[in-house]
């Protein structure tokens, strides 16, 4: 891919139908997004836009308006998703740079979706990159899903939260000596292809100390160097 990425926002049948097919080759099956939901949803204010390089669609995103725990109304990212022959070009960063910046037009507070944290690129895309916040950790958010990414997989989340203001946030690497870390494995996906059960241990373990992190009132406060989540207090 050597074009610049052009984001579009979605308003439009047509354009509803290009998300949810995005999203269908993403993901690996049929109405992953139905596309009458997505015309709903930005019907009525929600958000959906679709990413494309020298005019071929590689990306997508979709999200609704939400409220905060205690706050102001926000952006909820329910999908983001990008080709794999377009990842590591920059599309996944320009789709949310977007959603933050029509977030923005419209007063939101934040931007706020969940993902997988077993995956260590989302990790550090999320938390280090962009300068995403954890906010919340659910077991089994989702319940089962019978797509070709989650299928057989318990759909553990961190929620997180991408503040709103004058200026897009910028994240960094947190410092994870001489505190409680939480492991993460290099590549959960190939594991989840080449180790079932190794990959299911990952899980069971990693739910264990996301557990008692939150129970015992503690938060993820950062991502470090060494592909760990890095606890602290809560703020």
């Amino acid at each position: 891919m050597s074009g610049d990425v052009i984001i579009e926002t979605v308003s439009e049948r047509q354009g509803a139908e290009l998300v949810g097919m995005l999203f269908d080759d993403v993901w690996g099956v049929k109405d992953m997004v139905p596309t009458e939901l997505i015309i709903a949803v930005t019907h009525t204010g929600g958000y959906a836009s679709l990413a494309r390089v020298d005019g071929v669609v590689v990306g997508a995103a979709f999200g609704f308006l939400a409220h905060l725990h205690h706050g102001r109304a926000s952006l909820h990212s329910h999908a983001t998703g990008v080709l794999a022959r377009a990842v590591n070009g920059g599309v996944g960063e320009a789709l949310k740079v977007h959603q933050w910046q029509w977030a923005r037009e419209r007063d939101l507070e934040a931007v706020t979706w969940t993902f997988d944290p077993l995956v260590r690129r989302n990790a550090y895309f999320n938390l280090v990159k962009l300068g995403a916040v954890v906010v919340d950790y659910h077991e089994d958010f989702y319940g089962t899903i019978h797509d070709g990414i989650n299928a057989g997989e318990r759909t553990d989340r961190l929620m997180v939260s991408w503040k709103v203001g004058d200026e897009v946030p910028l994240g960094s690497y947190a410092d994870g000596t001489d505190v409680e870390c939480i492991d993460t494995p290099p590549d959960i996906e190939s594991m989840r292809l080449a180790d079932r059960r190794g990959a299911h241990d990952w899980r069971e373990r990693q739910r264990l100390q996301l557990r008692s992190c939150f129970v015992a009132g503690r938060t993820i406060v950062g991502f470090d160097r060494e592909g760990r989540y890095v606890t602290g207090e809560k703020s």
